[in-house]
């Protein structure tokens, strides 16, 4: 078994009632592909104050994937502590009259990807390093595994 999964299932054993190990699991895998280096922290825990810092690290993550249906992101403002991913995967993400800020963030669609992301005007798309402004009546559109990644 992974160190993730066991970490996931130790984790779980310890909180709310709610919480599933297959929860916790892809949380913690959604976060390493944010932050490869927490694989190896994850691995090596054997503490609550290890865990704690682990959970620290990891929170502030926006993962939104559409798998076969659809997200609508109109008029807000996103913004993530540590990094945002809009993944279309099979299905369709329209994102537009928006700002979205995050240090990392990847938007379009991951290996095997069908899909399609839409960022319409008047959207701002901000990493630590970049910005993708879109003005009123342009567009960026991303389909199959094609994706931007931000940082």
């Amino acid at each position: 078994m992974d160190p993730i999964t066991i970490f996931a299932a130790n984790v779980a054993a310890g909180l709310v009632a709610n919480f599933t190990s297959a929860s916790v699991e892809n949380f913690f895998r959604k976060a390493t592909e944010f932050d490869t280096s927490l694989e190896g922290k994850i691995a090596s825990a054997t503490t609550s104050n290890d865990i704690e810092q682990i959970f620290n690290e990891a929170i502030g993550v926006i993962d939104a994937n559409a798998g076969s249906g659809s997200i609508d992101i109109d008029g807000s403002l996103l913004n993530a502590l540590r990094g945002a991913r809009f993944d279309h995967a099979h299905g369709i993400v329209q994102i537009a009259n928006s700002r979205v800020e995050a240090p990392v963030l990847v938007t379009g669609g991951a290996s095997g990807a069908t899909g399609s992301t839409t960022v319409g005007g008047n959207t701002s798309l901000k990493s630590s390093g970049t910005e993708i402004k879109i003005g009123g009546g342009a567009s960026i559109k991303i389909s199959g595994n094609a994706s931007i990644k931000q940082s």
